[in-house]
């Protein structure tokens, strides 16, 4: 009986033993992923985001190739001959000097992210080993997660842009009313993001972004990073994958 009780009492232990670092490791892995989508965040957003206010003038309307009677062969003399015009030389100044104007200003930009990274898509992870094929990598099959998430901490997003603050989405009214609502401060985008597919070894990944300026104008993102020779997290390609 005492020996019965002892090896029961041995193997409660060991379970829980086993139990606490298969959590552990849940965990580091969990922190390890956050950790790294904190450290890339500046130069995605780099990347991605850009200030709508600063496009530059529009291509010439439709009656300026009808009423200088320009066809498809003839494409590059009739914007050469557009930028000569006028009417090309006063929107460029107005241009440059309202892009002078935003640069200088110190206003607040602000960004709404998604409140939770999304779960990354299957298609993601043939891309991946596309995309470092040279590199051999393998994917840790086992260990991917389809359907989970995490909250985004917004205390840990930084920004190279000393302008731009960023808030949660859920802080915004939700659908078509997020762009047609008047706030009384300037909105510059939406934007959002998947969680981050890694290789085995932990030293490539890919995840997806999506960025949108108003209703109907938006695109995603297909990002690919990697570790440099200091072991940094780098950005390696970012490839287009919707438009609206």
């Amino acid at each position: 009986m005492k020996k019965t009780l002892t090896t029961l009492i041995l193997t409660l232990v060991l379970t829980s033993i086993l139990l606490n670092c298969k959590e552990e490791k849940v965990i580091s892995e969990t922190e390890f992923e956050q950790a790294v989508f904190y450290e890339i965040f500046p130069s995605v957003l780099d990347s991605i985001y850009y200030d709508k206010r600063m496009t530059p003038p529009p291509p010439p309307p439709p009656d300026f190739f009808d009423k200088n009677e320009y066809d498809n062969s003839n494409l590059d003399k009739a914007m050469s001959d557009y930028k000569k015009s006028d009417k090309f030389k006063k929107d460029k100044l107005n241009w440059e000097r309202k892009k002078d104007s935003l640069n200088r200003d110190t206003t607040t930009i602000y960004l709404a992210i998604s409140d939770s990274v999304t779960s990354f898509q299957r298609e993601d992870m043939y891309e991946l080993v596309k995309r470092f094929k040279n590199q051999n990598i393998v994917l840790d099959s086992k260990n991917i997660e389809l359907l989970n998430g995490y909250k985004i901490d917004l205390n840990k997003l930084e920004s190279n842009n000393k302008k731009i603050k960023i808030k949660y989405q859920s802080e915004f009214p939700k659908g078509r009313e997020f762009w047609r609502t008047e706030y009384d401060f300037y909105v510059g985008a939406k934007i959002g993001f998947s969680r981050i597919l890694f290789d085995k070894s932990k030293s490539y990944g890919v995840l997806n972004g999506g960025f949108g300026m108003g209703i109907l104008n938006g695109s995603g993102f297909r990002i690919f990073i990697r570790k440099n020779d200091k072991g940094n997290w780098i950005i390696d390609k970012i490839i287009d994958t919707w438009i609206s």
